[in-house]
């Protein structure tokens, strides 16, 4: 049997609350290898507000309740593009963090970009083993790793997988609303 191909859904600033939720979610270690340090939820909310969905990507995996499983932050506009990645504890072991690397890397080649670097704490196995099986270049400096990336241009195959990606995102996510806002509301209680 096939399995079924994980979707990712480019967020906008009307996911911006699921996208807190996202982050209140992970553990505090959690926290301290995506962040850089342990953030608490007034932390965590804050920092949210400061997301910029124009000059920044965010693109999510979901499940069918539209809670995000893993996220991948594309910072683009002060130089070389970054990523950041998060999945939750319960979403692990499935492949999501190199689905969304991979579909992070393809949209920067489809925008043009040549080349992209991660930045993490030295301790962070999950996202060494991410860089070292997607070939970056890593460099350990004390407590902080950074890994960089060449990426080649855009061929008019890559262009149309991004494309098509989008399209079925964007199916799915439709489909995914339209069930939950057909299902009988409970009522409040007294």
């Amino acid at each position: 049997m096939k399995p079924i191909p994980v979707i990712v859904s480019r967020l906008t600033m009307h996911d911006r609350a699921a996208l807190v939720r996202h982050f209140l979610a992970l553990s505090p270690d959690d926290r301290r290898l995506r962040f850089g340090s342990a953030l608490t939820d007034a932390g965590l909310r804050a920092y949210a507000k400061t997301l910029s969905f124009i000059r920044d990507e965010f693109h999510a995996v979901r499940d069918a309740e539209m809670r995000i499983l893993g996220v991948v932050h594309v910072a683009r506009g002060h130089g070389v593009p970054e990523i950041g990645l998060s999945v939750l504890e319960a979403a692990r072991g499935q492949g999501l963090g190199g689905v969304l690397f991979a579909h992070a890397v393809q949209r920067l080649r489809v925008l043009g970009d040549r080349e992209v670097q991660m930045r993490y704490l030295a301790g962070n196995g999950a996202m060494m083993h991410l860089a070292k099986k997607h070939g970056m270049e890593i460099v350990m400096s004390g407590a902080d790793s950074e890994a960089r990336l060449k990426l080649p241009p855009a061929t008019p195959e890559t262009v149309i997988a991004e494309w098509w990606g989008s399209q079925q995102a964007a199916v799915v996510d439709s489909v995914r609303r339209n069930l939950r806002a057909a299902r009988p509301r409970k009522a409040p209680r007294r």
